[in-house]
């Protein structure tokens, strides 16, 4: 199915401007108005700021940076801690450091904690930096006006920072915020028209959860949530928990008989691990039947993967290494099927935040990713 492919990173310069910012700002001194491509330092708290350029000269985002410590499994840690407007994203909260997840990721039930009140936030990995936006960034910038401690923490993606204590004297946020103004740049929502769209950031899901299910399946398929023009859907069992996190994508070919329908499917469940499932209405075989299948990501054989129709119309994927799937769907972006007893080819693209969703939402609720007794 064709599609355009989207690229995952937000502001991919900001790995880069937070590795070498520090001992170059520490060189300049401070200015009353941002400008373009000037550093400037200010003492209290240790940061520095850049407005910084793309390839086009126009300013991508403003930021603050200065080393903090946060908190690891192993004890603290240093990391370059940022505030960050940028056209990626708006507003962001930053951490870079070596100990960050390096995978994909995209946590929609992140949080920022801001002296103890937290916001939901959308959380999702930048290179080798981590970085959070708040569905209330109005209400961020006022809190972080007066903040002591700071915390960054997504279950998506195994980080909790731990208190920070920021220390941003008022001259430092006002230059933030002054230089958003300056070069236009939204704080609540991306700008640039070549960005993936942001998800609604969410309040973490309870662990147990009663509701019934719906014609249209299990309970929670209802609850939608927007990755990049899929919808995604965290599935419940009857005692109420999480077990499947679900994501999909729908498309309608017209023609002049019946409309077709395809559909494409990725799931990880307890039961199954990660699982893909290709759904097309022009279909009719028996459920449960065996396929001899083949599987493409990116041009490249996938072997170890089996296929069953698991509904008339349903072709089921099951590989033996599920890990191994998703990275190379993460790489690749496109996958293509070819099954016995079956004519047409099926090729569809998968954007990078699809793949960060699931291995978020299997992250934060315990699912592994490889099947059962692996």
């Amino acid at each position: 199915m064709p599609a355009g492919l989207r690229h995952f990173g937000r502001a991919a310069a900001l790995a880069a401007l937070l590795a070498a910012s520090l001992p170059q700002a520490a060189l300049a001194a401070p200015a009353d108005k941002p400008v373009a491509g000037q550093q400037v330092r200010f003492p209290s708290g240790a940061w520095s700021a850049l407005p910084q350029t793309g390839p086009d000269g126009q300013v991508r985002q403003c930021v603050l940076v200065a080393l903090r410590q946060r908190a690891t499994a192993s004890g603290k840690v240093d990391t370059r801690f940022a505030l960050n407007i940028s056209r990626g994203s708006g507003l962001v909260l930053t951490m870079m450091d070596d100990g960050l997840p390096g995978e994909q990721v995209l946590d929609d039930q992140g949080e920022i904690v801001i002296d103890g009140k937290t916001f939901p936030a959308v959380g999702f990995s930048v290179g080798t930096a981590f970085a959070l936006h708040p569905g209330d960034a109005d209400g961020a910038l006022v809190a972080l006006g007066t903040a002591k401690q700071v915390t960054l923490r997504s279950d998506g993606a195994g980080i909790d920072s731990g208190s920070i204590a920021i220390n941003l004297p008022q001259d430092a946020l006002g230059w933030l915020k002054q230089c958003g103004k300056t070069f236009d740049i939204a704080i609540d929502k991306p700008t640039d028209p070549n960005a993936p769209d942001m998800p609604t950031p969410r309040p973490r899901s309870p662990k147990i959860a009663f509701t019934p299910p719906t014609p249209a399946g299990p309970p929670g398929i209802e609850d939608k949530q927007k990755i990049e023009g899929w919808d995604a859907s965290e599935l419940r069992n009857r005692d109420g928990s999480i077990i499947v996190c679900f994501i999909r994508r729908h498309y309608v070919i017209p023609g002049d008989g019946p409309t077709r329908r395809l559909g494409t499917f990725l799931m990880a469940s307890r039961a199954k691990g990660f699982t893909m499932m290709v759904k097309d209405t022009k279909l009719d075989l028996p459920e449960g039947a065996p396929l001899e299948a083949t599987l493409k990501v990116g041009g490249a054989p996938f072997p170890a993967v089996s296929a069953q129709m698991q509904g008339h119309d349903e072709i089921g994927l099951f590989p033996q290494h599920g890990n191994a799937l998703l990275g190379a769907i993460e790489k690749g972006s496109v996958f293509e099927v070819r099954a016995s007893k079956i004519e047409d080819k099926y090729e569809f693209s998968v954007h990078g935040g699809v793949i960060g969703w699931v291995r978020a939402c299997a992250r934060r609720n315990g699912i592994a990713l490889e099947p059962v007794g692996q």
